[in-house]
């Protein structure tokens, strides 16, 4: 099969021929016919990320037809349109994962190849309004955004909520599933084109986070601050969502792109009784709760745009540059 390996840190993905993997007892094998990006992958290549084991498939999102089982497993699985779970082990705690919790995509194979062997327990079945391309799109990013969204923010029908940078995958996920869930979505950006767009897909307000006092700005716009924000920058901008969030409200933290704020607004925190929770990913139920929303209102993911398996290196590079509006799809 053709895979895309990453073979050393910090240098491109290498597209070569590897073993076709066999389905192991309870398992089965997947003819991937997409696969997704996440910034996992780059923070991989750049050495970003724990405890990195080379070289390995990259790729935590995928979606195709089940080619063959292993023992134990019914045939009946085979030719089915299934999307893979893009983490395991999560564990018992719904609050948090254990520690046997990994992702897909580094140490174990990844999806950026034409098959790969999971677990049953790893795939579902992919709603049936879904092309491949758009399975990719609902898994790492999109569980992610259902956790942060739903899990961990609660929202509510006719909250206003507050997304930024959108943009980004889990961004433009988050407000997906916002506006099916009856919030009223503003969001953030640096771009005029990406905000037009976000309101294009249902976002109701939109400002510049470059903008000085943008928080005021939106709250001009929409007659009240946001009661929940969720942001993945973190950074010195953290200290900006908790002068915007109303007195009582909640931020949702998936991610820290920008790093830790050089110091943090405390007494606005408790003064405001803000409420800060982090979050990652999500478990497996999360994850059918997810493609249970999915399928109920036939959503749809943005995607940015789609390249061949041979020019996955093309598309980290693009995902580097943070262009996209959506996710970032690879043909495999």
């Amino acid at each position: 099969m053709r895979a895309a390996v990453l073979n050393k840190v910090h240098e491109p993905l290498a597209v070569t021929d590897l073993p076709d993997p066999i389905a192991a007892p309870g398992g089965v094998v997947i003819r991937i016919r997409a696969a997704a990006l996440n910034h996992r992958d780059a923070w991989i290549r750049k050495a970003m990320y724990a405890r990195i084991r080379l070289p390995c498939v990259l790729g935590s999102d995928g979606a195709g037809e089940v080619e063959s089982v292993g023992v134990g497993v019914d045939p009946a699985w085979i030719g089915r349109r299934v999307v893979l779970h893009p983490s395991r082990h999560w564990g018992n705690d719904p609050r948090v994962q254990g520690k046997e919790f990994v992702i897909l995509g580094m140490p174990d194979q990844g999806t950026l190849a034409e098959r790969i062997a999971v677990p049953l327990s790893s795939i579902e079945p992919l709603p049936a309004h879904l092309s491949f391309r758009e399975g990719a799109a609902f898994s790492l990013a999109a569980l992610t955004a259902y956790r942060a969204l739903v899990t961990c923010g609660q929202v509510q029908p006719g909250q206003h909520v507050l997304i930024t940078g959108i943009g980004g995958g889990v961004a433009s996920l988050a407000l997906t599933f916002a506006k099916a869930l009856g919030a009223i979505i503003s969001v953030t950006s640096s771009s005029a084109e990406k905000l037009a767009a976000a309101k294009a897909l249902g976002a109701s307000f939109g400002v510049s986070y470059s903008q000085p006092g943008w928080d005021k700005e939106l709250v001009k716009q929409a007659g009240s601050a946001p009661s929940l924000i969720v942001d993945g920058a973190g950074g010195d901008g953290l200290n900006g969502l908790v002068g915007a969030v109303a007195p009582g409200g909640r931020i949702v933290m998936y991610g820290a792109h920008r790093g830790p704020p050089n110091q943090l607004d405390l007494p606005r925190i408790f003064f405001k009784q803000v409420e800060l929770r982090g979050t990652t990913m999500g478990s497996e139920e999360e994850f059918r709760a997810m493609l249970a929303l999915v399928a109920a209102h036939e959503l749809k993911p943005v995607v940015d745009r789609a390249f061949a398996l041979e020019a996955a290196e093309e598309a980290m590079t693009w995902m580097d540059q943070s262009g996209q509006m959506g996710k970032i799809v690879v043909d495999t």
